[in-house]
């Protein structure tokens, strides 16, 4: 499977968009500077192993869905249902702003995709999203 770099950055800025990360938060949690993480965030240059050395600093992002796109953003919470991220806790949105952004950059992740000629299951991710919107 070919790693898309632009896919990468897309995938990396939905997570720090999620988790409300900004430039200044992203660069002490890696100790990466601003340049190498501009480079992950737009998809362009990216060393391999500053990306490996930046994901690691993420607990809770999963690297199958971030270079490949496969899987959960999250690795599963742990079996006490806690947060894997001790250093931002668990997302601050409400859930309904949650749940909208998450569907924006779904539709934006899914256009990504489709212009590629891919198909993933974006729509199945897209009736979880008004499956839960639904149950509020």
């Amino acid at each position: 499977m070919a790693i898309d770099l632009q896919q990468i950055g897309k995938r990396f800025r939905f997570y720090t968009n999620l988790k409300e990360l900004e430039m200044e938060d992203l660069k002490a949690m890696t100790g990466s500077d601003e340049e190498t993480l501009s480079h992950i965030i737009y998809g362009r240059n990216i060393v391999l192993d500053e990306l490996v050395t930046i994901i690691k600093n993420f607990k809770d992002l999963n690297p199958q869905w971030l270079i490949y796109g496969e899987g959960s953003m999250f690795k599963p919470m742990d079996e006490n249902g806690n947060c894997h991220d001790h250093q931002k806790g668990c997302l601050k949105k409400d859930k309904a702003a949650y749940l909208k952004q998450m569907k924006d950059m779904l539709i934006e992740l899914d256009a990504a995709e489709v212009a590629k000629g891919h198909k993933p299951d974006i729509d199945a991710l897209k009736a979880k999203l008004d499956q839960l919107k639904a149950t509020e």
